[in-house]
């Protein structure tokens, strides 16, 4: 019998909120660091969910012990699709989405 593999994605988006918005146009921004944080949009057979991160590394150590095995992610630059925007929106409250990173994902399916 092969083996039979199912899967998905997950997307790592940048955000910012309103405050840290106005401060990337406040005069003195030279002074001051732009802050981004970081949103995960998990997207496999069985749903689609999404929540404020910290990091990458959790997030992907948690995929991994449920059998996930994640490639290198491509960007998808700053023009998310509406399904991906609303995700991050409705798990992070006053995020403005910027730049996404797309990585596959698959894990063998249990036989049976």
């Amino acid at each position: 019998m092969s083996e039979q593999w199912e899967y998905g994605y997950v997307y790592f988006v940048s955000t910012q909120s309103d405050e840290q918005r106005r401060l990337r146009h406040h005069p003195d921004r030279a002074q001051r660091a732009i802050e981004y944080d970081l949103a995960a949009v998990v997207v496999d057979g069985n749903s689609v969910r999404s929540g404020a991160v910290t990091g990458k590394v959790a997030l992907l150590n948690e995929l991994g012990r449920k059998g996930w095995r994640v490639d290198n992610g491509l960007s998808i630059g700053g023009t998310l699709p509406n399904w991906l925007r609303d995700a991050v929106q409705s798990a992070v409250t006053d995020a403005h989405p910027g730049g996404a990173v797309e990585h596959y994902m698959r894990r063998r399916r249990p036989e049976g």
